[in-house]
């Protein structure tokens, strides 16, 4: 009797593996037709682009392939809407309503500045929030989007090494963009900006019913 034994979801030694399909559409862009529903909702401003780009790493027959694969090996920023070009941002529910919210990267027409803008749905509307500027990085820093934590409890990482992590208690799903992440604030009525390198606190220009804040984080 001959005993056969598959294995299954393991790469075979030499095997390429694409790594793109670890950055879904949803997670990491939106589709251009799923931009165009907020973004038509900001005059002047015009979306960001992104080319997603197949990246493919031979297994070593153990570990992971694609442990050191990040959003930067994957998309491309491009001001151009190329054939197959997604829109830079992402989709999620940020306030725990239970209603799809998005993110998206958009361009000033006037200077071609790039700001993040946060749509929360509301009544068949958005609330637009603006997270802030994005600056010229040489690379793609997001924003993407991730599932709020099981436990409710978001851990930004241990920068210094002192073994002391952020700890924050949130309600929906984060933002992160370059290395800020975001996330909702239903306690306080108006909105700060947490940055925890300095451990300062800036205002920022928008007052909103609740606040979405930013927590250090790392890249994507």
């Amino acid at each position: 009797m001959t005993l056969l034994v598959t294995l299954v979801g393991v790469p075979r030694i030499g095997h390429a593996v694409d790594c793109s399909e670890r950055f879904p559409v949803g997670s990491f862009a939106l589709t251009r037709a799923e931009a165009a529903v907020v973004a038509a909702t900001l005059p002047g401003y015009s979306p960001s682009y992104v080319l997603k780009k197949a990246v493919e790493m031979k297994s070593p027959g153990t570990g992971d392939p694609c442990e050191f694969v990040y959003g930067f090996d994957v998309f491309e920023l491009t001001d151009k809407a190329q054939p197959g070009a997604l829109v830079a941002g992402c989709r999620g529910d940020f306030d725990g309503d239970g209603v799809r919210d998005y993110v998206v990267l958009l361009r000033r027409r006037t200077d071609g500045v790039k700001l993040a803008y946060a749509f929360l749905a509301r009544d068949g509307t958005f609330e637009v929030i603006e997270l802030g500027l994005y600056g010229e990085p040489p690379a793609w820093s997001g924003p993407y989007c991730s599932p709020k934590p099981q436990s409710g409890i978001f851990e930004g990482p241990d920068f210094e090494g002192t073994g002391e992590r952020v700890r924050v208690r949130v309600v929906g799903d984060l933002i992160t963009m370059g290395w800020s992440t975001y996330y909702w604030r239903p306690d306080l009525s108006g909105s700060t900006r947490y940055n925890r390198g300095d451990d300062t606190v800036e205002p920022t220009d928008y007052v909103a019913e609740h606040a979405l804040h930013a927590t250090r984080s790392g890249p994507p």
